[in-house]
């Protein structure tokens, strides 16, 4: 049998004798039992002997009821105990049990068995509670030593029940009652707060949220539910920041490129090849044609002509010189050229307080690519004849286009995303831009976007 060591705790001598007896025909070895009547004998006991079951009789020597329980568990803390009663008392033993007693025995209804049974059962819970002391601590180890801000949150909440070093760090905090007890939604500065969907036990968003000190950081929040706490979510906060940074700066250096490129190529095109075919186009303006070939040179005119148009339009399209003066003044240029075709009636709808200086905060040159690519759409597929752009100023500092035509609509569940849809997408996201698309077949299509004003 495996040695345990057992401390008696009783005044009256011969029950104490009884004990001994049948723990030793139980199997326990009589070196590993030692009995004593008062808690001063108990403070001279621990200097030699370290019990893990101790069998207590609640009024001894120099100790009477729960004082007791309460002096011994601190004196073995760590150590089983039985409390052992000549008195039927449910009120005690609940109190004793509630307070971490293994077990409350009745001194009359003790026999081997019981008495067996409730020691190994003892051990067994003791050896539990140092298996979940130890993984305890290296829970906690881990969550307070993480390089990653780790939070505990309440799940119907948010609040903020602990948090590691690295938490404080990113929060600005000097220490965790600067953060404790508030909800991680007060920190959060996105449009909408921390929402995990019908409580799933995994859940990760994207949040803009501020620091005590003011400072705006990009994050990504992991929600995980606690397996043995259904009401609490550990939750990973990884900065975002400069990954996020990372990329604008990477999508502006990108998208610089591109514009230069364009730049030059519509520069290419104006003066070369643009050039050369109204040089052409004055050749024959010039030729006097026999009367048989006159129908042919005349299609060829029409058909350089037409050239011509349409390499101007691919170099405005490719640098559009209205956008150095504005955004405003580039929809209406653009506008106007639509209106000039006479193919469809463009329509802008701009309210009073809105002017060039209300898009200093976001990128003009996408928003105007992503304008450009929704009436380009329009013009090639939607037969439309009337389109309006409307901008407005929104909660929040923000503004509202929104573009609608009166064509023939799509079936938006089914749309196919295009390289032009995927662009525009693309702008959109770098940008900072939200959007959404609604159509259907014959109700023609809305566009919305949204920016920071």
């Amino acid at each position: 049998m495996e040695n345990v060591n057992i401390l008696i705790v009783e005044d009256d001598l011969s029950f104490a004798s009884l004990l001994q007896e049948r723990l030793v025909l139980l199997g326990y070895s009589s070196y590993d039992i030692v009995s004593i009547d008062a808690i001063a004998d108990a403070m001279e006991v621990k200097e030699e002997f370290t019990p893990d079951v101790i069998l207590l009789d609640l009024n001894i020597r120099d100790s009477s009821g729960i004082a007791t329980y309460d002096r011994i568990q601190a004196i073995f803390d760590g150590a089983t105990i039985i409390v052992l009663s000549g008195m039927d008392n449910r009120a005690l033993s609940l109190e004793i049990v509630a307070k971490g007693a293994q077990d409350y025995l009745l001194k009359n209804e003790i026999n081997a068995g019981v008495l067996d049974k409730t020691i190994k059962y003892g051990m067994l819970r003791r050896t539990f509670q140092v298996q979940l002391t130890e993984s305890e601590k290296k829970y906690k180890d881990l969550f307070n030593n993480s390089p990653l801000p780790m939070l505990k949150l309440s799940v119907s909440t948010y609040e903020i029940l602990f948090c590691n070093q690295a938490a404080l760090t990113l929060f600005d905090a000097e220490n965790a009652h600067e953060i404790v007890g508030k909800s991680l939604n007060e920190f959060i500065i996105s449009e909408q707060n921390l929402s995990a969907e019908d409580n799933s036990p995994r859940w990760m968003g994207y949040y803009k949220q501020r620091t005590l000190t003011e400072q705006d950081i990009s994050t990504q929040i992991i929600l995980n539910q606690l397996t043995e706490d259904k009401e609490a979510y550990i939750a990973l906060v990884v900065d975002k920041t400069d990954e996020l940074l990372f990329e604008q700066r990477k999508y502006d250096i990108i998208a610089q490129a591109e514009e230069g490129e364009k730049k030059k190529i519509a520069r290419e095109l104006h003066d070369g090849l643009g050039q050369q075919l109204v040089l052409l186009n004055l050749l024959l303006q010039n030729l006097t044609p026999v009367a048989s070939d006159e129908a042919a040179l005349e299609q060829i005119k029409q058909l350089l002509q037409g050239s011509i148009q349409e390499l101007r339009e691919m170099a405005y399209n490719l640098l559009p010189p209205a956008l150095e003066k504005g955004f405003l003044n580039a929809l209406e240029r653009f506008a106007h050229r639509i209106n000039a075709t006479g193919k469809m009636t463009l329509t802008l709808s701009i309210a009073d307080q809105i002017n060039e200086e209300s898009f200093v905060n976001v990128d003009r040159f996408n928003l105007y690519r992503i304008v450009q690519e929704v009436l380009n759409n329009a013009l090639k597929h939607s037969k439309a004849s009337e389109i309006s752009i409307s901008i407005q100023p929104i909660e929040g500092s923000k503004i509202s286009l929104v573009v609608i035509d009166n064509g023939v609509g799509f079936n938006s569940e089914g749309l196919n995303e295009g390289l032009g849809m995927q662009n525009m997408k693309h702008r959109m996201d770098m940008a900072g831009i939200k959007g959404s698309i609604s159509s259907e077949k014959g109700r023609g299509v809305i566009v919305e976007l949204t920016f920071k004003g």
